[in-house]
């Protein structure tokens, strides 16, 4: 796989975050466990990237493979909260991606 491909990637699983966290903000919201998860110091401000693990986990995928960096401490889960992380990290990068397609785009 090249690199363009696996960038590709990580902008689509940063997307997907994105979609995901929607969902389970609404979902939270409905029941009304939003703004009080939220409140909680340490989880509230770090809520997009405990989701993110939490979705690499679903996934079991691992970015760090195409760098050949394997994390399997305790059972794989270094490399499920390095691939979370490297995830939410990806986000404002999603962001200059969509905003550079939407500029090279108009008329």
């Amino acid at each position: 796989m090249g690199f363009w491909a696996a960038f590709g990637q990580l902008v689509l699983l940063a997307i997907l975050l994105g979609a995901v966290m929607t969902v389970v903000d609404s979902v939270l919201g409905v029941v009304g466990l939003g703004a009080m998860i939220k409140k909680i110091p340490v989880v509230g401000s770090n809520w997009t990237l405990i989701v993110s693990i939490l979705m690499m986990a679903v996934l079991d995928y691992s970015p760090l493979d195409y760098w050949g960096i394997e994390l399997s401490g305790w059972d794989g889960w270094m490399g499920t909260v390095a691939s979370g992380a490297i995830i939410c990290g990806m986000v404002p990068m999603k962001d200059a991606v969509i905003s550079m397609i939407s500029k090279g785009f108009r008329m």
